[in-house]
């Protein structure tokens, strides 16, 4: 889910950064030992002094000490859900949050900092030349996302795409086979609103709600792929754990923004919320949140 930050439609360019608190989550998938120290070496090539919050199992209170520290920013080293939790904990009114890759998908830093890896050298950039992004959310039953949200049995792949990105063949044909991906039992009847691009409804064995990344037009992307049998399904799954699903034939793209899905036959709705898992209710509502947080990345040149 790869892309540019350009959701985040409003920047405003900060002088300096003057001090900073981190967030690290140590039990993330890809945070290193030595977390605290390369943050330090990379801090004090700028001069900025740093307070640490190392978090435990409270995501929340670790993100709330954070900001009582009074900084100008807020580093938040973890995997997507960390990074939901911050987003969520702190909100627009807080110092922006300045996320590190630390989990396996690493969706929202890959877009902030236009897919660098490199987690001191995106640090680098932005402590040379900080801006502001304020990035909408979507939301659904209370939850917010900031990337998007899949929905279908195809979400059942998160977990063999997980095992794969860490080299665990065994483990992904294991998650694989057990997953069932590829039934054709989950059929979804969707509506867009009036006020997107596109108005109707329609039915898809797989939906993606995602943030659009066009600033002049913001709300959801909503791509749907509805496979008329199970060879079609398997093509378009298998591209959603090898490469992006999106990219797979037989997808479609409408934009809207307030997206209503049902299921046909279930008693919820299978659901990933920026990589995280989760069941909705057979009726769930998407919503555009604008201006639902401020994020810090390098200035363009």
């Amino acid at each position: 889910m790869a892309g540019n930050p350009s959701q985040a439609a409003n920047r405003a360019p900060l002088e300096k950064i003057r001090q900073v608190s981190a967030v690290i989550n140590p039990l993330a998938g890809s945070v290193p030992d030595d977390a605290r120290a390369r943050l330090d070496a990379v801090l004090s090539e700028f001069s900025v002094p740093v307070r640490y919050e190392i978090m435990d199992h409270d995501c929340e209170a670790a993100c709330e000490r954070a900001r009582a520290h009074g900084s100008d920013a807020i580093i938040v080293w973890g995997g997507d859900g960390t990074l939901a939790c911050a987003l969520n904990t702190l909100g627009p009114d807080s110092p922006p949050i300045l996320p590190l890759a630390g989990g396996t998908m690493n969706m929202l830093p890959k877009i902030v900092h236009d897919e660098a890896e490199d987690r001191e050298a995106c640090l680098r950039r932005v402590l040379r030349a900080p801006t502001v992004l304020e990035l909408a959310a979507g939301e659904v039953e209370g939850h917010r996302f900031y990337v998007g949200a899949l929905l279908g049995g195809l979400t059942r792949l998160a977990a063999p795409r997980e095992a794969l990105r860490k080299a665990d063949i065994v483990r992904a044909v294991a998650e694989f086979t057990e997953s069932n991906a590829f039934g054709l039992d989950t059929p979804m009847h969707y509506h867009i609103d009036p006020d997107g691009t596109a108005n109707g409804s329609d039915q898809a064995q797989a939906l993606g709600i995602f943030l659009s990344d066009d600033p002049a037009r913001p709300g959801f992307d909503v791509l749907a792929a509805a496979p008329e049998n199970l060879f079609d399904l398997a093509y378009t799954g298998l591209t959603g754990l090898l490469d992006d699903w999106r990219r797979a034939a037989g997808v479609e793209r409408v934009s809207a923004r307030t997206v209503t899905v049902d299921a046909l036959a279930s008693t919820g709705l299978e659901a990933t919320l920026d990589g995280e898992p989760v069941t909705l209710a057979r009726n769930a509502k998407f919503e555009l949140i604008e201006g639902a947080a401020r994020l810090l990345a390098a200035r363009k040149a």
